[in-house]
């Protein structure tokens, strides 16, 4: 009798689907791990950091692990997702917490955003449409952590470029996917912002990094004037605000701060609360935290409905419970969000920050 050595294969697949101005990717992978096979996947817009999963807890047979990746691919691809490819490996992280805390910002009006153009104890950035990402470097060892303090990857690229710089480091930053924008030194969290700030652009100058980019500045009145005119013009998502002389504190205090931000447009983020038997479609709730004690375990009676939202067929529909970012124009009281759009699930958002107070309203009739 014949024997013969079967290496059973790794496969990888990444689809796209592209309609209009959306153009989402989905990654799937089936490799040996340990004693057994893993079906990982990763999903999102294309050129942002993708979120990741896998489809097995543990490592399993491999004709187990075939029949879950061939029937997670079909599931795409009924969708509408077309094949471009095999895709990077994927990796899935714990979610451990590093101990890095973001310091966050206040939001503002635009109607108030003047006296801060003209007071040039304030500096001015562009805030980008991704994922705060913390990078600490130990000299040994680099690590990426999101938002919420967790543990996140870091793709070989930026890896690549980060290696290249010696000695330890911990840096702030916006993650684009492809791209980290770099705003924030925070070893010395007391030194003022402009001298952090030279120290960043000091680390990084003349290395000719296409992964790792410092984000621009304006300090004087003339030169924020003009990039918020541009900003604006070119429907960027938001501007900040920073004291030049103030040190770094983790956290977002109640009101006011060293650290604004004014949006160009409206973003909420809400609790998926049910699921439509006849559509594609979500409803959406948030905190009212004007009644007392809502915060104490989320009182049902706190939990205000703003609408229902729309999934697109290249969208998975999010489970009930979960936070999902959504763009809208203006809420009316006690009726709706008005014309809102599915942006992406968020698992970096508590549910304590759903509030209803960070709504922008306008005084109508909800029809």
């Amino acid at each position: 009798m014949l024997n013969l050595n079967i290496k059973l294969m790794n496969e990888s697949i990444e689809l796209a689907f592209k309609e209009g101005s959306s153009d989402k990717v989905y990654q799937a992978e089936l490799k040996e791990e340990s004693a057994g096979y893993v079906v990982n996947f990763a999903y999102g817009r294309r050129g942002n950091t993708l979120a990741t999963g896998t489809k097995t807890a543990t490592p399993v047979e491999y004709a187990t692990a075939k029949k879950v990746y061939d029937k997670l691919v079909h599931s795409k691809t009924a969708k509408g997702y077309k094949p471009e490819g095999n895709s990077e490996t994927i990796v899935v992280v714990d979610k451990e917490d590093v101990g890095l805390r973001p310091q966050l910002l206040n939001e503002i009006e635009e109607k108030d955003v003047e006296k801060y153009i003209q007071d040039d104890q304030w500096c001015m950035q562009e805030k980008y449409d991704g994922r705060r990402k913390m990078l600490q470097s130990t000299g040994s060892t680099i690590r990426g952590s999101n938002k919420k303090g967790f543990l996140t990857p870091i793709i070989p690229s930026i890896e690549a470029e980060l290696k290249k710089i010696s000695g330890g480091y911990t840096i702030d930053g916006e993650d684009m996917g492809d791209t980290i924008k770099l705003f924030d030194m925070i070893d010395f969290p007391n030194m003022r912002y402009s001298d952090r700030y030279e120290m960043l652009v000091n680390l990084f100058h003349d290395k000719g990094f296409k992964h790792l980019q410092v984000v621009e500045t304006a300090w004087k009145e003339t030169a924020k004037r003009q990039m918020f005119n541009r900003l604006k013009a070119l429907k960027a998502e938001v501007v900040v605000f920073k004291v030049s002389y103030a040190g770094y504190t983790p956290g977002r205090p109640n009101s006011g701060g060293d650290q604004l931000k004014c949006k160009f447009y409206e973003s909420a983020s809400c609790i998926v609360t049910s699921h439509s038997d006849v559509k594609r479609s979500i409803g959406v709730s948030v905190i009212d935290d004007s009644i007392p004690g809502y915060y104490d375990g989320l009182k049902p009676q706190s939990v205000v409905d703003v609408g229902n939202v729309t999934v697109y067929p290249n969208q998975d529909i999010p489970a009930i419970g979960a936070i999902v970012e959504v763009k809208y124009l203006y809420y009316y009281p006690n009726g709706s969000l008005y014309q809102p759009v599915l942006k992406e699930v968020r698992d970096d958002v508590h549910k304590e920050e759903c509030l209803l107070s960070k709504l922008k309203t306008k005084q109508g009739t909800d029809d």
